[in-house]
């Protein structure tokens, strides 16, 4: 009986916090409480102006309802947020996006080959963070943790990726995901902002998922994925960037995770987006225009 009381006030409580959400809203719209989430993860300007955004725990994301898929989601992040659950059971769970009309579904990848590719990893959705508070400590029994842990797996926060070539062992995307894990947050303790994203190239002829279980899905398959890395260095007093762009492809990759490295400018030229918007247009450039490769080079040894 005590059980099942305690889950019953679980689907109360998890009821009304996801009552409380609400779909893409521009930031003049949304309320205290997410204009404070949206000031952790989004850092000097949203990369594509003001358009409506997704607020949540632990990222910020633009959700493209045409594609449905993210185009664009930031995260910040700190060594204290790895201290994720084991990702099982309720917290392995694809979910359908209470948030947006049309959702995709699990059903959606059913048989299509492709991986359910996040883009905020699940592996920063640790560490509790209630209001003024940050901790190593996820609380199991806690709504909201829990709940930050679910948005990791609301599936606008996922794209299709092929496993082998990109998003599993020996692919690009895992090797950076397992580098930013393992070399800038545990080993050197740094705290960076992220903004992760699909690129579509044309706009006219692109192939989508076509699922065993609901037939055509519409959801565009990206051509192309990029990460961008953007650190302070309080050495030099000045923003150092990392920008990479993966080509979505079938087969494991020969390269190595650093030759994937280009200058921030270059993804900006391609997807139309502005990074560090906010800083001056010297100091953008400065940073921007080159891959900065010595300084991660250390980073990532």
């Amino acid at each position: 009986m005590k059980t099942l009381f305690r889950a019953l006030q679980f689907a109360v409580g998890f009821l009304l916090i996801c009552a409380a959400a609400h779909a893409q809203k521009t930031y003049s719209s949304l309320s205290s409480a997410e204009k404070k989430l949206y000031n952790e993860h989004i850092l000097k300007g949203q990369p594509d102006g003001s358009t409506a955004v997704l607020v949540r725990h632990a990222y910020v994301a633009h959700y493209d309802t045409g594609y449905r898929i993210p185009d664009w989601v930031a995260y910040h992040a700190v060594p204290e947020y790895l201290n994720t659950p084991p990702r099982e059971g309720k917290f392995k769970t694809f979910r359908t996006d209470p948030d947006v009309k049309n959702p995709v579904k699990d059903a959606d990848y059913v048989g299509a080959k492709y991986a359910r590719g996040h883009l905020a990893p699940f592996f920063i959705m640790g560490g509790h963070r209630g209001v003024g508070e940050v901790t190593d400590r996820f609380d199991q029994d806690s709504q909201y943790d829990q709940l930050t842990v679910f948005q990791a797996n609301y599936l606008t926060n996922i794209a299709p990726q092929h496993q082998i070539g990109l998003n599993g062992p020996g692919g690009a995307w895992y090797a950076l995901e397992t580098a930013i894990r393992n070399k800038l947050l545990k080993k050197n303790k740094m705290e960076i902002y992220v903004v992760v994203g699909s690129v579509v190239l044309d706009p006219d002829n692109y192939s989508t998922v076509k699922s065993d279980r609901t037939g055509e899905t519409n959801i565009a398959i990206p051509d192309e994925f990029f990460q961008v890395i953007i650190v302070y260095d309080k050495t030099k007093r000045e923003y150092v960037t990392a920008g990479f762009i993966f080509p979505h492809v079938k087969k494991k990759p020969n390269k190595a995770l650093l030759d994937y490295l280009v200058p921030v400018d270059d993804i900006e030229t391609k997807t139309g987006l502005n990074f560090l918007r906010e800083l001056s247009e010297a100091e953008q450039d400065k940073t921007e225009r080159q891959s900065n490769s010595e300084y991660w080079e250390r980073k990532f040894q």
